[in-house]
């Protein structure tokens, strides 16, 4: 006999939707900068939203860790953006899709490496609730 499979949320589309949510004048998405298309870079600010896996403990319940990159033209706005992001995702009471987030790290200020450009990033784990 065989358990009816339990399927969860996708983290990456489920955190863009809050993110979105919350700042409907940033745009997010799921692409680096250097992936886009010449000529359709988007304007700064913007936040890359990845999965770097998801972790079924128990049959019913998934976590999975999510990165969030936030790229501006100046250090201190894409960490106060990154900051305020992070700060919002971890006080997210829940949805459709996801019971809330935890903390992992940052949010952390560097360059990036492919662009130079300052950049901003932190990590959460996204709680995702079960779909039909």
């Amino acid at each position: 006999m065989t358990r009816a499979p339990i399927r969860f949320a996708d983290p990456r589309a489920a955190t863009l939707a809050v993110l979105r949510a919350l700042r409907p004048d940033v745009r997010f998405g799921t692409l680096r900068l250097e992936d886009f298309p010449e000529g359709d870079v988007p304007a700064l600010p913007y936040g890359l939203v990845a999965s770097d896996g998801l972790f079924v403990r128990l049959r019913a319940t998934a976590t999975a860790s999510v990165r969030v990159a936030v790229w501006a033209e100046e250090d201190a706005a894409g960490y106060d953006l990154a900051d305020e992001l992070h700060a919002t995702l971890l006080a997210y009471e829940g949805g459709p899709n996801l019971f809330g987030f935890l903390a992992q790290t940052g949010p952390l200020p560097t360059d990036d490496p492919d662009t130079g450009r300052p950049m901003t990033y932190f990590t959460v784990r996204a709680r995702l609730r079960p779909r039909e």
